[in-house]
């Protein structure tokens, strides 16, 4: 539906009958799927265990073009799936059919570098690309996040080949708040602070550590998605027990997923399945670790995408090893998944909790403003303090099978607009 502006300022009131007793609030597992669900709990806790699980993605292309041989970040915009090569290539990125494994369109930014490209990332209107592999010594100064919108790429059929003007792209650039500066060099893949892992949400720039020390990950906030420069603050730490390589996120949903893998015996690969958190901090609610294939059959896989809920896709960088006599060699190759046996929905839920405007995300529970962008499934609920009320002062437009609720005795104010 659309919340139109009206000519003279009214305010109206949906009245939700609530129990007229009170009860507590009770803390637990609450996802049916784990080993320790609790059916009276309100609150997730975080504390739910799952039982051990395996799966293999289905092999959808092999090998995936011959152009992405060492293909590392992974989206999907615009229906297409886009992808690039690892550092050291040319900054391009790749758009490619699922359907008929047809590279479409090469898209050159003008004026980047592409020193260690590791990941990207889609925000309905903005690719963001991290420049941010430091696995060679830990000590990069120039830690950077390229974005530009997707509208600036021309169609491809009659612009198979694009030189992205410089001035389309911006750059987002980073250091980490806990790492000494300048930063100390270490040996070769012996770092906390390699990065290879990053989503978009909120208006913020989320990071997941490939940490070569202790084999985890530690979440970083950038707070804005603006060119700039910004200090990324870790929020916490997740005991992965293998190196994240790829995160992306549900749109509308509370789910995150991460993919990684072992550096040492056979490559073993995992996803982590984050869900039902609170707001940024993604490891507060649901952790369910998913067994996926060793390197043989995987290679090394280093981009994940959602294409539609809870399908998505998976790529490998071609993995060449030589073991004694023998070589093993994976082609590179995209696979889909669907986690859907694994997790439930969690849609996201939005509250306003203060008192004015809709647009002050200080209003807002978790600082979380409904985006444009909602799904069905998403609700928001009207709740302001004592005496206050809600001012719509924004245009905004809301899909078929989003719940709104405004509580009992509490003021919903539609401004023109």
């Amino acid at each position: 539906m659309k919340i139109r502006g009206i000519k003279n300022l009214v305010s109206f009131v949906m009245v939700i009958i609530c129990p007229a007793f009170a009860h507590s609030q009770v803390q637990g597992c609450t996802d049916p799927l784990a080993g320790n669900y609790n059916a009276i709990a309100t609150i997730n806790d975080g504390s739910c265990v799952y039982a051990a699980a395996a799966y293999t993605p289905v092999i959808k292309i092999d090998p995936i073009t011959d152009s992405l041989v060492e293909g590392s970040g992974l989206q999907m915009a615009g229906n297409y799936l886009w992808s690039f090569n690892d550092g050291g290539n040319t900054p391009t990125l790749y758009r490619i059919d699922t359907a008929t494994n047809a590279l479409l369109q090469r898209v050159i930014l003008s004026g980047v570098t592409n020193i260690d490209w590791e990941d990207i990332a889609f925000d309905g209107t903005y690719f963001y690309i991290g420049d941010f592999g430091n696995n060679l010594n830990g000590a990069r100064k120039d830690l950077k996040i390229y974005k530009f919108p997707l509208s600036a790429i021309p169609d491809y059929a009659t612009n198979p080949v694009v030189n992205l003007a410089a001035q389309q792209t911006t750059i987002i650039s980073f250091t980490y708040s806990d790492q000494p500066q300048p930063p100390v060099a270490t040996t070769s893949n012996n770092t906390k602070y390699d990065c290879e892992a990053m989503i978009v949400d909120n208006g913020k720039i989320h990071l997941f550590t490939k940490n070569w020390v202790d084999n985890n990950t530690t979440h970083y906030i950038i707070n804005g998605v603006d060119a700039g420069a910004y200090i990324a603050v870790p929020v916490e730490t997740l005991a992965t027990n293998y190196l994240v390589t790829a995160a992306d996120k549900i749109a509308g949903q509370n789910i995150i997923i991460l993919l990684g893998y072992q550096n040492s015996g056979t490559g073993n690969h995992y996803l982590h399945i984050l869900s039902d958190y609170k707001a940024d901090s993604f490891f507060s609610g649901n952790k369910r670790r998913i067994d996926l294939p060793d390197a043989i059959t995987m290679g090394q896989s280093e981009g994940i995408t959602f294409r539609n809920n809870k399908y998505g896709y998976i790529s490998n960088e071609k993995f060449v090893r030589s073991v004694g006599p023998f070589t093993i060699t994976v082609n590179q190759k995209l696979r889909s998944f669907d986690i859907g046996s694994f997790v439930t929905d969690h849609f996201t839920k939005y509250t306003f909790t203060g008192n004015g405007k809709w647009s002050d995300m200080t209003n807002w529970k978790y600082n979380l403003v409904p985006p444009f962008t909602l799904v069905a499934g998403n609700e928001i609920i009207i709740d302001p303090v004592a005496g206050g009320m809600c001012e719509l002062d924004i245009p905004y437009t809301m899909p078929a099978g989003v719940k709104v609720t405004v509580n009992a005795g509490k003021k919903f104010l539609v401004k023109e607009n």
